[in-house]
């Protein structure tokens, strides 16, 4: 425990005041009603731990960072919240029976009508693959996987040139479609595919990087 009752130094009572200046920083801010995390508990717990990375410390909130924070208002928020065991390997944190995957971008290329997830998971295979049936059995295979076992997916987005955090959840449900791609679509070493085939835009775009041997998910639309 801190005494407060003791004087502090003349550096100390610079850095608390600093502190204090960051906390109460003031910020707008906008949430979804109908967001599962819609609640004021959630929302001032979490702005202070990010304004303490971006005003205080002077970084963006990312990474680790950000699922600490996101966990850490969870649970002042009284969710009940399980953080994932070491090695897991598709979520991160369960709140309230929920498994969610959390991620964090501030590429200077995010744009604000579409999510961009540039490693959804690892994906060795893409590497090893010759044909579009192999392609496309190992991604329908992945993504059963990983539909079983992830219910969303949180994503913090960074607009550094509008000076903007967002929280966007993605619900997994939607890579359900991937299960109806034909084999003709994984015809090329490190398909790039829109899906549902044919619609215009897009629901969201499928990319087996070879080169990284990674799932992207892009061109997901954000709804107001």
């Amino acid at each position: 425990m801190i005494d407060f009752t003791v004087s502090v130094t003349a550096a100390e009572e610079r850095r608390l005041k600093e502190f204090l200046g960051a906390l109460r920083k003031p910020c707008m801010v906008e949430m979804n009603p109908n967001s599962y995390f819609n609640k004021d508990s959630f929302e001032s717990e979490f702005r202070s731990k990010l304004l303490t990375h971006h005003c205080f410390m002077g970084s963006p909130l990312f990474q680790e960072s950000f699922d600490s924070a996101f966990i850490a208002a969870c649970s002042h928020a009284g969710h009940k919240v399980e953080e994932a065991p070491d090695g897991q390997r598709f979520w991160d944190v369960i709140v309230d029976g929920k498994k969610i995957s959390l991620k964090s971008s501030k590429a200077k290329s995010l744009r604000e009508d579409t999510v961009h997830i540039s490693k959804l998971t690892e994906a060795a295979w893409i590497q090893d693959c010759r044909t579009a049936a192999k392609r496309r059995e190992y991604t329908r295979s992945l993504f059963k996987e990983y539909c079983d076992e992830v219910d969303a997916i949180v994503q913090l987005r960074y607009f550094q040139s509008l000076n903007r955090y967002e929280l966007v959840e993605v619900p997994v449900t939607l890579f359900s479609q991937i299960m109806n791609v034909e084999r003709a679509q994984f015809s090329a070493d490190g398909p790039t595919i829109n899906i549902p085939i044919g619609k215009n835009p897009p629901d969201f775009t499928l990319k087996l990087d070879r080169s990284d041997a990674k799932i992207t998910i892009t061109k997901k639309g954000v709804s107001p």
